[in-house]
């Protein structure tokens, strides 16, 4: 289904849930999808570049950082929309794996995406940036990737329209978050602190510690650096980049200092992740 290089995630072809991250070739990719073999449920999340997806005869763009989710009712075909390399993750599930309370609340199958392509939020960038590095032994990887897609759903299916509370009782982040977080996500390798993050919130940096921490449980930069250093884990498991282009690519001057940043993070040195 998915091209040599693509990296598997999660799962694999044969499982009820498959997470792969990929390459999209020049000539495009075929889901297939029949009775026999239905492809289920399919998320797709754009990491760079812009996707063509044709179903159904009819035919949708995924732009950098959207996502589409699709309840196919055959098979879906992928392309580069542009020149340019299309890096995205793919990932095909069966509501079996979903607890209960979730499948009346699943799409039903439909020619058209069921969500999106929209962008991806502040919270879903940080939950693919988790997916990517695996921070899990290889036996839990499936059992905690099932976790984080159920928790990816909940934030992409709306509340009840019906819901008399939907508006009370709804957890909304705070604009200031929304901001600071987008702020992040653009500025992994540029040298900002808690000033910069303050200013981006339109905040005083005493007023955004205390909202980053009653949200999230620890301040503003703690958060950054972990983005950071996910991302720089993501890099080397794709084998995108060496120990120290990883630590430029995320603002790291000192190769000592990412080292040991890394290893406190993660548990393991950077050089571990690169691939042979």
């Amino acid at each position: 289904m998915f091209p040599p290089d693509a990296r598997t995630l999660s799962g694999d072809v044969a499982s009820p849930q498959h997470l792969a991250e990929l390459r999209l070739p020049a000539d495009g990719l075929v889901l297939p999808h029949s009775a026999a073999a239905p492809l289920g449920h399919l998320l797709l999340l754009s990491l760079q570049g812009r996707v063509s997806c044709f179903h159904a005869d009819l035919a949708w763009h995924v732009e950098t950082h959207q996502f589409a989710w699709f309840a196919p009712v055959g098979p879906i075909t992928l392309r580069p929309a542009t020149v340019r390399p299309a890096d995205l993750l793919v990932w095909r599930f069966q509501p079996a794996i979903l607890p209960a309370a979730f499948h009346p609340l699943l799409p039903v199958p439909s020619r058209g995406p069921v969500h999106g392509p929209a962008l991806l939020t502040p919270s879903m960038q940080t939950l693919l940036l988790a997916l990517r590095s695996c921070p899990v032994a290889p036996a839990l990887r499936s059992l905690w990737s099932t976790g984080k897609l159920i928790e990816l759903l909940t934030l992409i299916l709306p509340p009840p329209a019906d819901s008399r509370h939907a508006s009370t009782t709804a957890r909304v982040l705070h604009p200031a978050l929304r901001a600071v977080l987008d702020f992040m996500a653009a500025h992994l390798a540029d040298p900002i602190g808690l000033p910069e993050l303050a200013a981006a919130a339109h905040s005083s940096p005493s007023h955004l510690s205390r909202l980053f921490t009653a949200e999230f449980g620890h301040g503003p930069t703690v958060h950054l650096r972990r983005l950071r250093l996910d991302h720089a884990a993501a890099l080397l498991r794709a084998g995108q980049a060496n120990v120290t282009e990883a630590a430029l690519a995320v603002g790291y001057q000192s190769l000592g200092q990412f080292s040991r940043a890394f290893t406190e993070h993660h548990g393991h040195p950077p050089s571990t992740l690169l691939r042979k």
